[in-house]
């Protein structure tokens, strides 16, 4: 009926003539007239001069949109179970719009009580897998059986939230009428951070419709669905995981959001549970070895101090016989060879006497990158050509406070062991990295202090280690090695170096695959006045239509802790306050439709007090138009000096 005339009949007439609840509007969407169907289904006692804004924020979980400019429309009242749609006509050259309401299918109560009875049962099943089964990737399999059934969708994914957002999917029943599951993937990555940030802040289920704007409403027009729940699992108000159910056709009752929000509360338990479990048995483990480790320094570090003792004698005797035995070569030459034997067998005492009581030497401010660069010249003059060495030393790497010899040694260590593992051809990988640990990201390491690091990685394809041997290579008299082959400084003095400069080591081999050593010191931070901590969760909405500008400037402000809402357009910004809490506005002045000026106008009027600050490449715009009158806050030109827009940014917010 959309764009039609009615020329035989008025308004009225037609309203009155339905047995259908309607309602008409005029063209600024004030409802002006009502047949009595339209109210009995609204339950309200004043319909008349109400803008349809105002029913539809009365009646529904999601917002009107601030700009409607469509012919035809649709929107759920999922608060009275009704679905309102909204067509445009033409009647005597006057535009209307007609408003009609119908209701859900609903269920006979016999059918909701076998619903919740089939929920109750399946919820117990769950609960029995749970206690018995400790794999997440078949108890996350069943939920989504369930859920999916329950709430009747078509298709239905889990999204597992990794902190380095390289997020892990699981699908059920993969149906390609959807798409490819990588092309699925890569769309749905490109709206989770926003969706995300929505759930963390909201903390329920995200209801998406192919007929609102909204958030997420790339996903429906993607999927080509009528409908789509997004339902966070949330734990410790920490988002572990989303629930993604999507139906072809029709929308979701209240009903079947609850049966997926029950599913999203047993999986989170269930990812909790299974994180903390591995946990556990990481820090037991961990801890054997650690006083294990801490037992053998002990008996070493007691033995290296009477060794100790020895030594000076040889090397006194040593002395006294250089000066009374005649000075002959073959004599001379016997007497060196034992002192220079004995200054080896020193060498080795001090590194005993490291592990046993980690004493690191003169402190220095050292950088990585210079030490692997020395150690790649020395593995490619003296390692066979056989061996290939990739070196990969990340930009911008910290310093790390401690012996640059000792950190040298044990590098060039791993870096001999990885040769002597690797019987013909062969590759050893040398990398370095900046490494944070924190709250999102502890769990990985449980036994790490949070803070920066710098993490080594010394890597080999070579013949690998034996699983009952990953626990002994760091015992001092325990080698993998035959007799006659050469040894290193020994990975028991590695540890013990690694452990005095307040670092950490972690090793990972596979029988014929090869070994991964990696390295973690803790990086030199001299003592800062702390940022001011207002600036963490603090969202700024940036609107630009250049999208590598918009994209390089969100990536500046994400590095300096703010949280970025990047769009491309003066609607698509004020689509945007509806959905989040924005604490600051970057608006570009020439954006198509819509331009800067108009949009943070458009704002102002929606009593919007959050500082703007309105970005331009024109020198001239502050003489050509009065700022204070559309209460801009800063300006900043084009091009950009980030220091500057960090400075102007700190001093609004």
């Amino acid at each position: 009926m959309t764009g039609k005339s009615i020329p035989k009949f008025s308004i009225s007439d037609f309203l009155y003539s339905q047995n259908i609840a309607f309602a008409t509007a005029d063209k600024n969407l004030i409802i002006i007239d009502y047949n009595s169907q339209f109210k009995s289904a609204l339950n309200i006692s004043r319909i008349k001069g109400k803008t349809l804004s105002e029913i539809i924020n009365q009646f529904s979980t999601s917002k009107f949109p601030d700009t409607f400019n469509k012919n035809h429309f649709e929107f759920l009242l999922d608060k009275i179970n009704h679905r309102l749609t909204i067509s445009l006509i033409n009647y005597r050259s006057t535009p209307y719009y007609i408003l009609r309401i119908d209701a859900l299918q609903k269920l006979e109560n016999t059918d909701f009580l076998n619903s919740d009875q089939h929920l109750q049962n399946e919820l117990e099943n769950i609960l029995i897998l749970m206690v018995k089964n400790y794999d997440l990737k078949i108890i996350s399999e069943e939920i989504l059986i369930r859920s999916e059934v329950l709430s009747k969708s078509d298709f239905s994914f889990v999204v597992f939230i990794q902190p380095n957002e390289k997020h892990e999917y699981q699908f059920y029943n993969f149906n390609t009428e959807f798409g490819e599951q990588q092309n699925i993937i890569n769309e749905v990555n490109v709206d989770l951070s926003f969706i995300n940030k929505w759930l963390n802040i909201n903390k329920k289920t995200l209801l998406i419709s192919n007929n609102n704007t909204g958030i997420g409403y790339n996903l429906s027009k993607f999927f080509n669905a009528g409908s789509i729940i997004i339902t966070p699992c949330m734990f410790d108000k920490k988002l572990l995981a989303n629930i993604i159910n999507i139906k072809k056709t029709g929308s979701f009752s209240q009903r079947e959001i609850n049966y997926s929000e029950q599913f999203a509360t047993l999986l989170s338990f269930a990812i909790s549970n299974i994180r903390m479990k591995n946990l556990n048995e990481a820090l037991e483990s961990r801890l054997l070895q650690s006083q294990k480790l801490e037992t053998i320094g002990k008996l070493s570090s007691g033995m290296a101090h009477d060794f100790s003792n020895l030594l000076s004698s040889i090397f006194g005797s040593i002395n006294l016989l250089k000066s009374r035995v005649p000075q002959e070569n073959n004599i001379l030459k016997l007497l060196d060879n034992i002192e220079n034997c004995s200054a080896r067998a020193r060498d080795l005492t001090k590194g005993l006497l490291s592990f046993g009581k980690p004493t690191p030497k003169r402190k220095e401010l050292v950088r990585l990158n210079e030490l692997l660069q020395e150690i790649s010249k020395v593995i490619t003059q003296t390692f066979p050509s056989r061996i290939e060495l990739e070196l990969n030393i990340k930009p911008d790497l910290l310093y790390i406070l401690g012996n640059s010899t000792e950190i040298y040694q044990i590098l060039l260590n791993l870096c001999v062991n990885a040769k002597e593992a690797i019987p013909s051809n062969g590759k050893i990988i040398l990398c370095v990295e900046n490494v944070t640990v924190d709250e999102t990201n502890i769990i990985n390491y449980p036994l790490f202090q949070k803070g920066n690091y710098i993490k080594t990685t010394v890597e080999d394809n070579g013949s690998g280690i034996k699983d009952g041997d990953i626990t002994k290579i760091f015992d001092p008299y325990f080698s993998t090695k035959q007799k006659d082959s050469g040894s290193g400084l020994g990975l028991y003095v590695t540890y013990g170096i690694i452990k005095a400069h307040g670092g950490y080591v972690e090793v990972s081999s596979k029988l014929g695959v090869g070994t991964k050593f990696e390295v973690f010191l803790p990086a030199y931070e001299p003592t800062q006045i702390k940022a001011d901590t207002l600036v963490k969760e603090k969202i700024i909405l940036l609107a630009d239509d250049e999208i590598m500008l918009r994209d390089l400037l969100s990536e500046l402000l994400e590095a300096n802790g703010y949280n970025v809402i990047r769009v491309g357009s003066g609607i698509e910004a004020l689509s945007a306050l509806n959905e989040l809490k924005i604490d600051l506005a970057i608006i570009d002045f020439n954006m198509p439709g819509m331009n800067g000026l108009d949009t943070i106008a458009k704002m102002r009027k929606l009593k919007f007090n959050f500082p703007i600050i309105l970005s331009s490449g024109s020198l001239g715009i502050e003489m050509e138009f009065d700022l204070k009158k559309y209460k801009v806050n800063g300006q900043l030109l084009k091009p950009y000096e980030f220091e500057t827009m960090l400075a102007t940014i700190q001093k609004l917010i």
